[in-house]
């Protein structure tokens, strides 16, 4: 988040933002363990699940910060219609992002491609952030789909040259993901508590 003043709407943002963050991971890790076969005994899961809740713990706390901070003021009918318009956007990032996951999905299924499902879920995935940073005002969102694409890339990459299995591959990108959403939730907190302070 950028440095500035917080008000109680700011907070609730980066809550839900925290929220998306830990719903991210969890998608992951499920999509990581059933790739694996349950063959850690889940051990990489409860890792992440234990995080997630750690995190979840602390995005509870920020609720005690909202006494504290001052009502947003009333702002001017302009700032309200770019507030309006920025919703429309995170709205639509979030349809399109479906929609080209149903594409992809659908698109790899006909070619007979299903090894490289993960991998394009992963690029279509890291690719939403990248806007969603801009809308949110989240910058960490620009690092975390510059990470995710990378993880994807790599993870195809090192398929198509056979250096790692379809299962190896799905695992990499798979508990890749589900780290750097851990990670970016937890920035996400720091920062919030950090503008507190300004």
């Amino acid at each position: 988040m950028k440095a500035k003043q917080l008000n109680r709407n700011d907070l609730e943002g980066a809550r839900a933002e925290v929220y998306h963050m830990i719903l991210f991971a969890m998608a992951w890790v499920m999509i990581g363990e059933y790739s694996w076969h349950f063959r850690d005994y889940v051990v990489a899961a409860v890792i992440v699940i234990t995080a997630a809740v750690i995190l979840g713990l602390q995005s509870i706390k920020l609720y005690e910060l909202e006494d504290e901070l001052p009502e947003p003021g009333s702002e001017p009918a302009s700032e309200a219609l770019k507030k309006k318009k920025r919703f429309r956007l995170y709205v639509g990032i979030f349809l399109f992002e479906g929609v080209a996951i149903m594409a992809t999905w659908m698109t790899l299924l006909h070619l007979g491609r299903e090894e490289w499902l993960v991998p394009a879920f992963a690029l279509v995935a890291g690719l939403h952030f990248l806007p969603l940073a801009r809308v949110t005002r989240i910058s960490s969102y620009y690092m975390l789909g510059a990470w995710i694409c990378a993880l994807a890339v790599t993870g195809y990459w090192l398929l198509s040259r056979e250096m790692l299995t379809d299962t190896g591959s799905n695992v990499l990108i798979a508990y890749g993901c589900a780290a750097g959403a851990i990670a970016d939730g937890i920035w996400i907190v720091v920062s919030v508590r950090k503008n507190r302070q300004l």
